[in-house]
């Protein structure tokens, strides 16, 4: 590999196990910044991937312009994604997932920018959301929206980051950053912190940021990979990480003696009610995905805070249905055989199971004969099973809704 002397722009692409989607991402961009001939690399880093993913990288490793690394254990999106941003050694440095592209003329655009004005150390923009299911290519629209078409922010103005953050919803994972203070920026995250909002913070301490309308990013939102996509894993699973994120950006704000530290309580409402989008959008994609449990948890936490965040009969539901999954992954632990499940158990609810579960489940008789290893049964009938051997097991359905009211 030969190294390009002074890259303007670093390409940023932590990737695991997506060699397809790699390759389409590589070939774009080779392509696209070669046309516009600005200096530029693509620096790529493969954690730990175990399909063809390392010898792809090895196949274009000839490439001048392309950067690529193999992390020494699996460590996961947020710390592959600080390490790639700093192995960058353009002037500039813009993170993209593997299954994403950039939009070259806004980048360029962006770049020239920063060029221009040496107290800006940051641009940002929200992503333009695409749906690719089905091999076709949709704009979805942009994540969020700027207010006005550009709003900067002052190094060190805290108070105006947040602001913007709870009055437009703002998530500022999408930054073209210059090296400089990307270097006093970005590592590996610390726990109980949304990612963004952190290295965001970090940021603006070094240097002048601006949030632009226009996405310089197309990001894949649904697609037909069955893997879920890390921003709704993020929205699902690590939602409580947003507010150790707004409580950071706070921390910030009022350590620079803001006014608004004053109002401890004003701050903590807004952080409250950001928040609680979250969890609905975290409510609703449980919901969509069959995780009752997940789904239950978060009615509770919805609830301290207002109206019930849904309707009484929905929430029953709720409850029956994470008893059922939760005896059946009980059950799972107790034997490798399919699941007998109480036939009383209608094809409505079974619809409604977590696609892991369902495929365990079985309503069909045991051939008690041959059964050379325990069975398991999901019982609601006290009268179900007919038979039972001594080394069978019953999970009562009804003992484990009842632990879900």
């Amino acid at each position: 590999m030969q190294l390009l002397q002074s890259p303007l722009l670093s390409i940023c692409v932590p990737t695991y196990n997506r060699q397809f989607l790699l390759q389409r991402n590589v070939e774009f961009h080779l392509e696209a910044f070669r046309t516009i001939g600005i200096p530029f690399e693509i620096v790529i880093v493969d954690d730990c991937s175990t399909d063809g993913t390392a010898q792809y990288l090895e196949e274009i490793s000839e490439n001048p312009e392309i950067s690529a690394f193999r992390r020494v254990k699996n460590s996961g999106f947020v710390s592959n994604y600080a390490f790639a941003m700093r192995r960058a050694r353009g002037k500039y440095a813009t993170f993209l997932g593997d299954d994403d592209l950039l939009i070259p003329e806004k980048v360029i655009e962006y770049v020239r920018i920063m060029e221009e004005d040496p107290a800006l150390g940051v641009v940002q923009a929200p992503w333009m959301l695409v749906d690719e299911r089905g091999g076709v290519s949709r704009n979805a629209g942009p994540f969020y929206k700027v207010p006005g078409g550009a709003i900067r922010h002052e190094r060190g103005n805290f108070r105006s980051l947040l602001d913007m953050i709870f009055d437009s919803h703002v998530f500022p994972e999408f930054m073209i950053i210059r090296r400089d203070v990307l270097s006093r920026s970005i590592s590996k995250a610390t726990p109980f912190i949304f990612w963004a909002f952190f290295y965001t913070g970090r940021a603006l301490e070094q240097a002048d940021m601006l949030f632009l309308a226009e996405p310089f990013a197309r990001v894949t939102a649904a697609s037909d990979d069955p893997r879920l996509q890390q921003g709704n894993h993020e929205c699902m699973f690590e939602w409580d990480k947003y507010r150790g994120g707004l409580e950071y950006l706070a921390s910030k704000t009022m350590r620079k003696q803001d006014p608004l530290s004053d109002n401890r309580g004003l701050l903590q409402e807004k952080i409250n009610r950001f928040m609680l989008v979250r969890q609905g959008v975290a409510l609703r994609l449980h919901i969509d995905a069959h995780n009752w449990a997940e789904a239950y948890v978060m009615y509770h936490r919805m609830s301290l805070y207002g109206t019930p965040p849904l309707p009484e009969q929905m929430y029953d539901n709720i409850c029956k249905l994470a008893g059922i999954v939760s005896a059946a992954r009980d059950a799972f632990e107790f034997s490798t055989a399919p699941i007998i499940l109480d036939p009383i158990i209608g094809g409505d609810t079974l619809k409604l199971l977590p696609a892991d579960v369902r495929s365990r489940l079985t309503q069909a008789s045991p051939d008690q004969q041959s059964a050379a290893e325990p069975n398991a049964y999901l019982r609601m009938d006290p009268e179900f099973p007919p038979h039972l051997r001594q080394k069978d097991g019953v999970f009562d359905i009804r003992d484990y809704v009842a632990q879900f009211v």
